[in-house]
This record gives C-alpha cells, sequence and structure tokens, in this order.
C-alpha cells in the first residue's frame, strides 16, 4: 500500500547520489592534501562514489535495460560496501582476508544473475543482495568493535570519530538484517525499493540517511588521524626519533606531581656526549646527525620500558625512571655508559657521555629543583674528566 503519495523515491536517491559524490571528493581531496598517507581513505572514496552510482543507476529503472539498473546496480553497491569495509579495516591496521570474500562475492553476482536472466524474481535479487550488504556491514561493525575494545582495554581512550561511526555502522547493519529478514519472509512485489510502501520507505530512508551519516564518520576519523599525525610530530624529536623537549618535560611534570601525591620514587638523568662539537667541526653536521641517532638506539637498548628518553636540544639528553630510586638510577647510568661508549657502527666516531642523576625527594616544590640538581650533577661530571655519572 502507498502510504506517502507525495513520495517520490527517484528523487530521493538522486539527492543521495550527490551527497555522497560530494562526500566522495572531499575525502579524496583530504587524501591528497595530507603529507603522511592515510591508511583506507582512498576505499571509503571509492565506496562514496560507488554507492553513488548505484543510486543513480537505480534511479534509472523502467527507463535503462535491466543488465544497467539491476545487475549493474547490485554489484556496484555490493562493491561500494566491500569497500568501506576494506578501508577500515585498513584505516585501523586490521588484517583481512580477502579471498574468502572474493568467493562469497562472485557467488552473490551469479545469484544474481540467475535471478534476473534465468528464472527471473525480484525477490531472489532482493534475498541475495541484502544479505551480502548485510554480511559486509556485519563484519564492517566488527572492526569497529575489535578497535573500541582495544582503546578502552589498552589504550584506555576512546574517540568520538571511532564511536560516532561504529554507530552508524552498526545502525546500517540493523537496517540491512531487517530488510533481509522481510525479504525472505514477505513477498516483493513491484519495484521494490522504488515502491511507496511503509517498509521500503523505512528502508530507503534509512540506506540515504546511513550513507551520508557513515560518510560523514569516516571524514571525522580523517580529521582525527591528521591531529593526532600533528600530536606525533610535535611530540618526537624529528632527528633522533626519541620523545621531543616538549612531550618529555610535560612527562617529567606528570611523574613529578604523582611523586607528590603517592610519594613514589622518582629520579631522572641527564646525558650529554661528550666532545660531541668536534665531531661537527672535524667530519661534518651530517656525521654528527648519525652519531646522535646511533647513540639513541644504543640508550634505548638498556631503558627499561617504563623509562623514557627525550631529547632537549644538541646533544643533550633526558631519562626519566618512575619508580625508581637514586641507586637503581646509578646502576641503570652505568650500563648507559658502557653501552653508550660501545663501537656499533665502525664508520661512525665513538664518544664517550656524562650523566647527572637526581631524584624527587618531598620538600622540592617544582620539577625545576629536580632538573637544576640533575644538571648540577651533570657539570660535575664534566668537571671530573666526563665519561661518568654523577648523583646530586
Amino acid at each position: 500500500m502507498d502510504i506517502i503519495p507525495i513520495y517520490n523515491p527517484k528523487t530521493l536517491l538522486a539527492l543521495t547520489s550527490l551527497l555522497t559524490v560530494a562526500m566522495a571528493s572531499v575525502l579524496q581531496l583530504m587524501s591528497l592534501a595530507t603529507i603522511q598517507r592515510i591508511a583506507g581513505i582512498s576505499y571509503w572514496a571509492s565506496g562514496a562514489l560507488l554507492a553513488a552510482i548505484a543510486s543513480s543507476l537505480i534511479v534509472l529503472r523502467d527507463a535503462a535495460p535491466a543488465w544497467l539498473t539491476f545487475t549493474s546496480a547490485n554489484t556496484t553497491v555490493m562493491l561500494a560496501y566491500s569497500c568501506f569495509w576494506i578501508g577500515s579495516a585498513k584505516y585501523f591496521g586490521q588484517p583481512i582476508n580477502l579471498k574468502p570474500w572474493a568467493v562469497f562475492f562472485a557467488t552473490t553476482w551469479l545469484i544474481q544473475a540467475y535471478f534476473t536472466y534465468g528464472l527471473e524474481s525480484l525477490r531472489g535479487r532482493y534475498i541475495s543482495t541484502t544479505g551480502f550488504i548485510f554480511v559486509a556491514s556485519l563484519m564492517h561493525a566488527m572492526v569497529f568493535a575489535r578497535e573500541i575494545y582495544r582503546g578502552h582495554t589498552v589504550n584506555k581512550q576512546l574517540r568520538i570519530g571511532t564511536i560516532f561511526t561504529g554507530s552508524c555502522i552498526v545502525f546500517s547493519t540493523l537496517i540491512f538484517g531487517a530488510r533481509w529478514v522481510h525479504a525472505v519472509v514477505l513477498p516483493q512485489d513491484g519495484h521494490g525499493i522504488l515502491d511507496t510502501s511503509l517498509p521500503q520507505v523505512l528502508y530507503l530512508g534509512a540506506y540515504s540517511f546511513g550513507l551520508l551519516i557513515m560518510s560523514i564518520g569516516f571524514l571525522l576519523l580523517v580529521s582525527e588521524k591528521i591531529r593526532r599525525n600533528f600530536e606525533d610530530l610535535a611530540m618526537t624529536d624529528a632527528l633522533t626519533g626519541v620523545s621531543s623537549r616538549r612531550a618529555v618535560i610535560e612527562a617529567a611534570h606528570d611523574l613529578f606531581q604523582r611523586s607528590r601525591r603517592n610519594e613514589r620514587p622518582f629520579a631522572l638523568m641527564m646525558l650529554d656526549l661528550d666532545h660531541f662539537k668536534s665531531v661537527n667541526d672535524k667530519y661534518g653536521h651530517q656525521i654528527g646527525d648519525q652519531v646522535l641517532q646511533a647513540f639513541c638506539r644504543r640508550i634505548e637498548v638498556v631503558l627499561r620500558s617504563s623509562d623514557l628518553l627525550g631529547r632537549l636540544g644538541g646533544e643533550e639528553f633526558v631519562v626519566l625512571m618512575p619508580d625508581t630510586n637514586l641507586g637503581q638510577a646509578k646502576e641503570l647510568a652505568e650500563r648507559l655508559l658502557k653501552t653508550s661508549s660501545a663501537v656499533s657502527d665502525p664508520q661512525l666516531p665513538v664518544l664517550t657521555a656524562s650523566i647527572g642523576i637526581s631524584e624527587w625527594r618531598q620538600h622540592d616544590r617544582s620539577l625545576d629543583e629536580l632538573l637544576g640538581r640533575a644538571d648540577r650533577a651533570l657539570y660535575a661530571a664534566k668537571t671530573e674528566g666526563r665519561n661518568r655519572a654523577v648523583a646530586d
């Protein structure tokens, strides 16, 4: 029964097609505009474009042959939802096996072809196509479920883009599941999705709305990724790959405040490569950069998983050691001295390091006091002959 006389499904599909093309264009432009490649974004853009093409082909029903408006349209929308799923899996770095999916896709396509050119059946086409899209949406929802679970249990951080987009995909999955059940249980008459009966009005509206909201979700995910990339650049030293000055000082402030609240031990050491200026003068800055990089790699081998290495500037570094007292820090410093002077690359000059160590004290009022003692200890290590660790 047609319940909405003024409702025009072809107009809705045409608008959906135009808006989805716009979303696909924005996604593709964002992909081209970003310096660092964002995995999955081209799949999302391709999926949005394919969905727009599928909507346009459906609009042409009654005016174009069945192979174009049924078989091609259904195939295109199946490809679109496959691209959405693959794009999200690649965005989150989740492995997927596409061989079984290719078999599933080919089988569904053959079933559609049979119900179009063999035993013509609108119901058969609906069951096969909607079933495929439901499974694709379910796989897509599982990608987000795994990411949300990982974010909650591992990172302890959930981002709004992930939750928003995941919710949209769950919504679409439920709609396609209901539509598949409807196709199996009830007979399909007329033109299916172009009918103005209540079920088809709801399904088409949910399909169009879901596509647009999901595309907005993809844009949110891309924006979050770009922001995180900039944050990583700000928090990582470009030359050595260790924490930047900003990142390590922020972490030191957090550890200092934690020690004040809980009276937990906290030590830090400042390291300075001995006679580094002579390396730049004799070998050039390129070799000097390689020496700094090699020094950091050797230090990282010795550090514990809880320790944080950061570069303060030039050849000066700092190591933060949570839950570490002065004695433990001295032992670690001695191991660092042996490692830093070891020969790892015969092509690079070997340099020693001087280390100044300090630990948090109950009367410390600010991080500057802790850093000041470490700096004085570093100066003492250099004064006493370098290649040694001194604690204050």
